[in-house]
């Protein structure tokens, strides 16, 4: 059951509370985007319901991107998706690891000095295409770059490339615009 306070933050009540949000953004009834303030929606871009944006240092969408239900953006990193992307239902967009160094623990809410999340930056580039159910770490996917669906993306991946698999490779090209 929700609470007042969660639905201020889902569907259109956010778009007051968003560091800005450009002309024609359509946000569907259930999505739900925690810490609004750091959020940049371009022009035309979509979120689709069940989206949930925790947004570290920020989110930023970019023009006619279009994000599908179930999306998650999570970390205290920076994401910034291009112009005229889109997301698969069920991507996974992560800005943060853990540290893993001895001694430290790898979950919230422990208290002061349990645990040290690293916060990354994560950058997709315009006119890529990222297939259902991948997982995005924290890096770079040039151009036009193709993402085929489940993969796992923990390394840069080229300008125009397609990309598959867990971890993703390289299997191709696509023509550039």
């Amino acid at each position: 059951m929700y609470t007042i306070k969660d639905i201020e933050f889902m569907g259109e009540n956010v778009i007051d509370k968003l560091k800005s949000c450009g002309k024609g953004v359509k946000i569907y009834p259930l999505a739900k985007i925690a810490k609004p303030q750091v959020v940049e929606l371009a022009d035309n871009c979509r979120i689709g319901d069940f989206v949930f944006i925790f947004a570290g240092e920020g989110v930023k969408i970019g023009e006619y991107t279009d994000v599908q239900p179930h999306t998650t953006f999570w970390g205290g990193g920076l994401t910034i998706l291009g112009d005229r992307v889109s997301t698969g239902p069920g991507t996974v967009f992560l800005s943060a690891t853990y540290s893993h160094a001895a001694g430290l623990k790898m979950v919230d809410g422990l208290g002061e000095g349990s645990a040290k999340a690293i916060g990354g930056k994560l950058v997709v580039g315009n006119d890529v295409y990222i297939g259902a159910k991948s997982v995005i770490m924290p890096v770079t996917i040039g151009e036009g770059a193709v993402i085929g669906a489940g993969s796992f993306v923990n390394k840069d991946c080229e300008p125009w490339g397609i990309y598959v698999g867990s971890p993703a490779r390289k299997i191709g090209e696509r023509p550039k615009l």
